[in-house]
């Protein structure tokens, strides 16, 4: 296993040549680079925010089985208002670390919103007991945006080790298997944004020895405005139906 805290930030020579595909910084603009030709995974490295590791450590296992995760479809600007409307806080303490939360992930939100030059979002927050992805593979939509706020993080493969894959269920050496570190936001290209000479980030959940370990995951995709709004008036209209 590679720790993602061994890349440099720029693209990587050398000996990792078969690297180049990927981008690492210590700042968020490092994110923009996944519009550059041939880059398929741009990560900005950083830690969980400090206001919610206190939270996350006083976790046990009977609030993580209780928990429940999140989806919203909305302007990017109003994720901050309803992700921290949508997660009860039984607690002031634990309500300091969800609005801290809600205000990474709207920030977030408004990256990727902005990278995709699309102001709606789907935003997921997930808490992940077990390894709903165990095989790697790539995902069908434009770019993703992801990071892990506690637990172990995403694991992807580089370009060369991917072709080498033999299908869905094929397993690469454990010395070919790279992992995101805990906190790092990450943009992963997927295949509805690659052509012949820009291939789809393979990567896959890692797995997961609960209630030793446990993740915190949060997932941001574009959506297109029409999309989001054909969908709202579909609502509307079965909220008038019944």
């Amino acid at each position: 296993m590679i720790d993602q805290h061994q890349m440099v930030d720029r693209r990587v020579r050398g000996p990792d040549r078969g690297l180049s595909h990927i981008i690492s910084g210590a700042d968020h603009a490092t994110l923009a680079h996944i519009l550059r030709p041939g880059i398929n995974l741009a990560i900005w490295r950083r830690n969980t925010p400090f206001a919610m590791t206190a939270w996350l450590s006083a976790c046990s296992a009977e609030d993580l089985i209780a928990a429940q995760d999140v989806e919203l479809r909305c302007p990017a600007v109003c994720v901050p208002a309803l992700l921290a409307a949508k997660i009860p806080a039984p607690s002031p303490e634990r309500r300091a670390g969800i609005l801290a939360l809600a205000h990474d992930a709207g920030a977030l939100a408004i990256l990727m919103a902005k990278l995709a030059r699309a102001p709606c979002v789907r935003v997921r927050v997930e808490w992940v007991r077990d390894q709903p992805c165990s095989y790697f593979h790539t995902d069908k939509v434009s770019f993703r945006l992801v990071c892990t706020y506690h637990g172990p993080a995403t694991e992807w493969l580089s370009n060369d080790v991917a072709g080498q894959l033999q299908g869905p269920q094929s397993i690469p050496p454990e010395s070919e298997v790279r992992r995101m570190a805990t906190g790092d936001v990450a943009v992963m290209r997927g295949s509805l944004h690659s052509k012949d000479s820009e291939v789809p980030l393979t990567h896959r959940s890692p797995p997961l020895d609960f209630p030793l370990e446990w993740r915190l995951f949060l997932a941001v995709d574009s959506v297109d405005s029409r999309q989001h709004e054909h969908r709202a008036r579909h609502r509307t209209l079965l909220s008038d139906t019944w």
